[in-house]
């Protein structure tokens, strides 16, 4: 776990000396909602945390962005496209489909597009959007796709790392869920296949031991589970290095 926050940490302050605080923002504020966060990180967190409040409040106040942007932010940096994604969430989102569609069919950031797919999914929209995934045309119907934690594979997975950390190590098992999330989301329009589920919670326990530099721990931890000829899962969160 010491190696999953340095690991953090370095990432935010990196984000933060390129400018880029609203990505920060939106890790600080996940980071920040563990039920467990140790005390020697948490005060820097905190202030991480003030730091890119008061940045977003001053560049809000010198320039305030309304639905009339959100083509151009899209098509902006990609800390512009994350500000339309939370321009859009607060508006009606039927309006501006052909703007979303315009961005899915281009090159879409990972992340953003998840966003944006899941912003559609909350506005129950019937229309149905075309975009781009893995290099392949694709369509769905957003109001059709179920919740990535609640699809058969997603449930298998997290129910899996329950039962093999739950007694003993909560805090790991946190972690595990927390990526679980993450991957979950990345994979949007698509869920996680009811097959998928034990690979892919194999996968999340040996990403989030690599996290930690702890490569015997994965040895033992497949040893121990009868799982060392089990396929793992190609996480998304390893391809696109998120």
């Amino acid at each position: 776990m010491e190696y999953y926050y340095e690991d953090i940490l370095k990432q935010l302050h990196k984000l933060m000396a390129e400018h880029k605080e609203q990505e920060a923002y939106a890790i600080l504020e996940q980071e920040l909602s563990m039920p467990y966060i140790p005390k020697d990180v948490e005060p820097e967190l905190i202030r991480l945390y003030n730091d890119c409040r008061s940045t977003l409040r001053r560049d809000k106040h010198q320039r305030s962005y309304d639905e009339e942007d959100i083509e151009a932010l899209l098509n902006g940096s990609l800390e512009e496209q994350f500000m339309a994604v939370e321009l859009l969430k607060k508006s009606n989102i039927r309006n501006h489909l052909d703007q979303i569609e315009a961005y899915l069919c281009s090159t879409p950031h990972l992340l953003v597009s998840s966003y944006l797919i899941d912003a559609l999914m909350e506005q129950k929209i019937a229309d149905e959007i075309h975009m781009k995934y893995n290099e392949m045309d694709i369509s769905f119907l957003p109001c059709y796709i179920e919740a990535p934690m609640r699809s058969k594979g997603a449930i298998i997975a997290a129910n899996a790392l329950c039962e093999w950390f739950e007694d003993e190590d909560p805090t790991f098992l946190k972690l595990c869920i927390e990526s679980l999330i993450q991957e979950c989301y990345l994979h949007l329009p698509f869920n996680i296949d009811e097959d998928e589920g034990i690979p892919l919670a194999l996968s999340v326990v040996c990403y989030v031991m690599r996290a930690n530099g702890a490569q015997k721990e994965i040895d033992e931890f497949l040893s121990d589970k009868n799982l060392e000829d089990e396929k793992g899962f190609v996480l998304l969160l390893n391809k696109h290095g998120i």
